[in-house]
């Protein structure tokens, strides 16, 4: 979905998310979205070889159920969304979901199957690529998003927990990933993940909580030999009267029997006004070089407005290119129906000696005004710019989005 897009629909979105976590356990609640954007931009592709200016009109539809009960809960969500430029109608991708989940007084089970089809063109920036908790995470295959054709991409999982409320706690988690690529330009390969993990929860005391944790990755190209990972990792917590302090370690083997090696320290604290989050790492890399990772996350609500920053550089033990992200919006309600959004996004990866730079962001501001409990109206701009390889691009839009909300409880 195009950057400008996923602006317009991170307000509209928010009553449809909040609607349906306020249907009453028991009962089965729907939700419909509509929303009808217009945009005109300059090189909208963000192509290095010849820019495409001119206007596009985007239909998002969107649509979701949930049940639930007090021990349980389903729902299946779903997007899609469809472009219309002077030159072609383009699918913008489909993105649906079904989770399962249910509760006991010490255990919990979850599941997940989540399927998304979406254009491998770079014609996105980093706003894509948040994920719930307004963090930007980039996917495992950020570099090789460029040519054209589709990303088809499957995952199931599995997670069970039991010893919730006890001294000693279990987990046992699994996952499998199916990426497979569609009239690709270039040369992409297809690939299989599957995960399985277990942990173990031990409360030592009142302030000092330890887990331990054991998974095995498999990870497969089509036409290559599969690759193992098992990795171990233990983490100390110490509930202090601001906010926990976590030190954590890993050891991680390949295929190869090459070990890599990971530490983290982290502290979380509860400011008088929001929060804030500091970590600080080192990471043994694919050529056994010390490298540094950490982040900050900053929450700093206000009366009627709201901050939010966050900065990660991290990699990967026994990887080499590092990934640096950074997110910064600030939302002001400005009267009972009406709003003001302003935000920064960026997320790039390199190599070790800052070279080969892949590199997307994107500067936003955005007006919002509700019509009435239905109708929603966004204006607003965006300048959006690609660097890659040292070839950078760039993009100025201007849009207009009206978006209308549904919901019932039959």
């Amino acid at each position: 979905m195009k950057p400008v897009v996923s602006l317009a629909f991170l307000t509209c979105l928010c009553p449809l998310a909040a609607s349906a976590q306020e249907a009453e356990p028991g009962g089965v609640f729907f939700t419909f979205g509509l929303g009808q954007t217009f945009v005109g931009s300059t090189d909208r592709d963000l192509e290095t070889t010849e820019a495409e200016d001119g206007f596009e009109s985007v239909t998002d539809l969107s649509f979701g159920v949930v049940t639930e009960t007090r021990e349980q809960r389903l729902s299946f969500d779903l997007d899609t969304a469809f472009s219309l430029t002077e030159d072609e109608f383009a699918d913008e991708g489909i993105v649906a979901r079904l989770a399962y989940n249910r509760n006991s007084a010490d255990a919990s089970f979850d599941f997940a199957l989540e399927g998304r089809r979406e254009d491998i063109a770079f014609l996105r920036d980093a706003t894509d690529f948040i994920n719930d908790d307004g963090v930007i995470v980039l996917p495992d295959d950020f570099d090789d998003l460029t040519g054209t054709g589709f990303r088809n991409q499957t995952t199931v999982s599995v997670a069970l927990t039991w010893g919730d409320t006890a001294p000693v706690g279990y987990s046992l988690s699994g996952s499998q990933t199916r990426l497979r690529y569609e009239d690709a330009s270039a040369a992409l390969l297809d690939n299989d993940t599957s995960t399985i993990a277990l942990g173990m929860r031990l409360n030592i005391n009142e302030v000092v909580t330890s887990n331990i944790g054991l998974s095995y990755t498999q990870s497969e190209d089509t036409g290559e030999p599969a690759t193992d990972t098992t990795t171990l990792s233990g983490a100390l917590t110490f509930a202090r009267p601001l906010g926990a302090l976590t030190t954590g370690i890993s050891m991680s083997r390949d295929e190869e029997d090459e070990t890599f090696w990971a530490a983290t320290v982290a502290r979380d604290y509860a400011l008088p006004n929001g929060s804030l989050r500091g970590e600080l790492g080192a990471v043994e890399d694919e050529f056994g070089d010390i490298r540094l990772t950490g982040g900050i996350a900053f929450s700093y609500p206000l009366p009627a407005a709201e901050i939010t920053l966050s900065a990660d550089h991290s990699l990967a033990p026994g990887d080499d290119r590092a990934t640096t992200t950074f997110s910064a919006n600030y939302l002001q309600e400005l009267s009972p129906v009406s709003s003001m959004q302003v935000g920064f996004d960026f997320g790039q990866t390199s190599d070790p000696d800052g070279g080969d730079v892949l590199a997307t962001g994107s500067l936003s501001a955005s007006y919002g005004y509700s019509i009435n409990a239905f109708w929603q109206v966004n204006v607003g701009a965006s300048f959006d710019f690609r660097e890659d390889a040292g070839v950078a691009t760039d993009s100025t839009s201007v849009f207009l989005a009206l978006d209308r909300q549904f919901s019932f409880q039959p």
